[in-house]
């Protein structure tokens, strides 16, 4: 068994802020500046013409124990309450048409998501969602940062380009991903597994006293485990970051 160890600086713990995904921030082809023009895979969109959006909320009270959320574009939100029912709030923002958001119950699954009824990048969604205690979460976003609070079922998150900033996790296991943007996790209660995955940005872990099998691996950046590491444990943490730091720190 090793006993934590410091192999660099404490991860001071600061995000870098980042812009709010909106519609006419990402571009599926290229800006073309002259004349205020904006050329895109669904064609030229006028930037001068301000974009609509638009809030709305309701319940789902049929009782599942998974959720789900797809979205191409928007930042995700979900906090666990005393709720019975699931309570969601859209944010919609649209350029040309408006989303077509959808909310079906599947099986044990509520699925959120939502269309733009032209292709490209011209409408989004944010979703703010209240989930019942112990429900597990899936949420996976092209574009868009992803906060999660006080979750205490089994976590699933991808982020194609966006950061991932989930604290008070209590759940058995996590998984984390993203492909370009910073990751950090914070359990109140032993996981049994982690597993967190950065193509760009920084990895961090922050688990109760214990001690965990752990894998901290980086192409480019500063790696720390200040945690009981012991390879026999049954309780595994894998951080794997190509460029930026990858770090398991205790709560």
């Amino acid at each position: 068994m090793n006993t934590p160890t410091t192999m660099t600086d404490p991860f001071p713990g600061a995000r870098s802020a980042r812009a709010r995904t909106r519609p006419g921030r990402v571009l599926a082809a290229a800006a073309l500046l002259g004349g205020g023009l904006l050329l895109t895979a669904c064609g030229v969109t006028d930037l001068a013409s301000p974009a609509k959006e638009e809030t709305s909320a309701y319940d789902v009270d049929t009782k599942v124990p998974v959720l789900r959320v797809d979205a191409g574009a928007g930042d995700i939100r979900v906090t666990e309450s005393d709720r019975a029912a699931f309570h969601v709030t859209e944010k919609l923002y649209w350029r040309n048409d408006k989303p077509v958001t959808e909310h079906p119950v599947q099986g044990d699954t509520l699925h959120l998501g939502y269309t733009c009824p032209r292709s490209g990048w011209s409408c989004g969604v944010d979703y703010t969602i209240e989930v019942p205690r112990g429900v597990r979460v899936s949420v996976k976003t092209g574009s868009g940062d992803v906060t999660l609070r006080e979750v205490s079922g089994g976590l699933d998150v991808e982020a194609g380009s966006g950061t991932i900033d989930a604290r008070g996790l209590s759940g058995g296991q996590a998984v984390a991903r993203t492909g370009s943007g910073d990751v950090e996790l914070r359990f109140t209660g032993t996981p049994d597994k982690v597993e967190v995955r950065t193509g760009s940005g920084t990895g961090v872990v922050h688990v109760p006293d214990g001690a965990y099998a752990v894998t901290a691996e980086t192409g480019s950046g500063e790696r720390k485990i200040a945690v009981t590491d012991d390879d026999s444990s049954p309780r595994t943490i894998v951080v794997r970051s190509g460029s930026g730091d990858a770090q398991v720190l205790p709560s």
